[in-house]
């Protein structure tokens, strides 16, 4: 199974619990006004890899707690990305999901894919992303957005409840700027080539 990869960052402190690896998916058909991630929308092929190679990548990194699934829209691509997160929940680790659907759609939904993402899932970020909503919790966008703990995996002292929005920024050995995180301005994931 291919996963349609937007991007993938090795290491992140804003994108979940802990130190994480952060897997963006292309493809959203919510279209949320005001989305961070406008550029995912678009269900073009752009960088497919297969599940098994996102997993040994991250299993490979030391000192990971785990991997953090966003996009786009992560259900979307269920299938492959519970066998990435069956493959490293072998190894110790943990996965966290940022959905736009709402709660209630994921668990009420009869696809099997969706049940298997969220048989996976230790801690899921769900709920579509309101402008108009802001809040000041960690790991949402808007104050609808659900933190649902799934598992033990990732205890719920893990990150504060309440936090200042955080960014982060990467600079990789090619000289890459990832942007990400949940800041003020509307962008939430953003590559660009330092010249």
């Amino acid at each position: 199974m291919k996963i349609n990869c937007a991007g993938f960052l090795d290491r992140s402190r804003v994108n979940g619990p802990g130190e994480r690896a952060v897997l963006w998916v292309q493809g959203c058909p919510l279209h949320c006004p005001g989305c961070f991630n406008r550029s995912l929308w678009s269900f073009k092929k752009t960088h497919l890899i297969s599940a098994e190679d996102v997993a040994e990548t991250i299993i490979s990194l030391p000192g990971i707690d785990g991997i953090t699934f966003s996009g786009g829209e992560p259900f979307c691509q269920a299938l492959p990305l519970a066998e990435v997160g069956n493959l490293i929940r072998r190894e110790g680790l943990s996965v966290v999901t940022f959905s736009g659907f709402p709660a209630e759609v994921l668990f009420s939904s009869g696809r099997s894919a969706w049940r298997e993402l969220i048989r996976v899932t230790d801690l899921l970020v769900a709920g579509p992303y309101i402008r108009d909503a802001p809040c000041g919790t960690s790991l949402c966008g808007s104050r609808n957005q659900e933190i649902l703990h799934l598992s033990t995996r990732i205890p719920r002292t893990a990150y504060p409840e309440r936090d200042a929005r955080s960014v982060e920024f990467t600079i990789s050995r090619h000289g890459e700027i990832t942007t990400t995180g949940f800041p003020e301005m509307s962008f939430f994931y953003q590559k660009e080539e330092c010249g």
